[in-house]
Formats: structure tokens, sequence, C-alpha cells
């Protein structure tokens, strides 16, 4: 496969910094393409708000490049998302 293949899946209708979200998705991301990580965290890293990129994240899902998935702990609580490349295709 061509490496620009992996720009493909959000090139239309996302702004540049979703694109710059998914790339950097991609370098953090473990062996079977997700990560849980606080949206602070990543915005923290790039300089984005926290808003920017939670906005972001949603367009991407949107699109179905990636699919987030809530998490809570045993007693109910929020904890950081779970995000998963490859959108719905991967067991969203």
């Amino acid at each position: 496969m061509n490496k620009l293949e992996n720009y493909r899946p959000c090139a239309a209708a996302t702004p540049v910094t979703a694109k710059l979200l998914l790339l950097i998705l991609r370098d953090i991301t473990d062996d079977h393409d997700q990560i849980i990580i606080p949206q602070r965290h990543i915005a923290e890293a790039i300089g984005m708000t926290r808003k920017t990129v939670s906005r972001n994240l949603h367009r991407l899902e949107q699109a179905g490049v990636i699919a987030i998935e809530p998490l809570y702990s045993e007693y109910g609580g929020r904890l950081p998302n779970r995000y998963r490349l490859g959108g719905n295709q991967n067991g969203r």
C-alpha cells in the first residue's frame, strides 16, 4: 500500500486541524490502533484548546475515520475516552 493512502480517509471535508489530529493519533496508538488519553493531554501537547481538540475528534468520528468510546469507572465516574482508528470497522 502506498504510504500516501494513510492521508486519504479525511482528505475531503475536514479542516487541517482535524488532519493534524489524525496524524498524531496514528503516531501514538498501540498495536491495536487504539489509545486511551484525555483530550486535555492532546491539547497541551500540540498547543490547541481542549475544545478545538474535541470538535475535531468529533469531525473525524463523523467522517468514519475514528471511533470514540466513552469509558466509565466501576463507580460511574467518567474516564478518558478510548479512540480507535478505522472508525466503525474496528468493532464499534
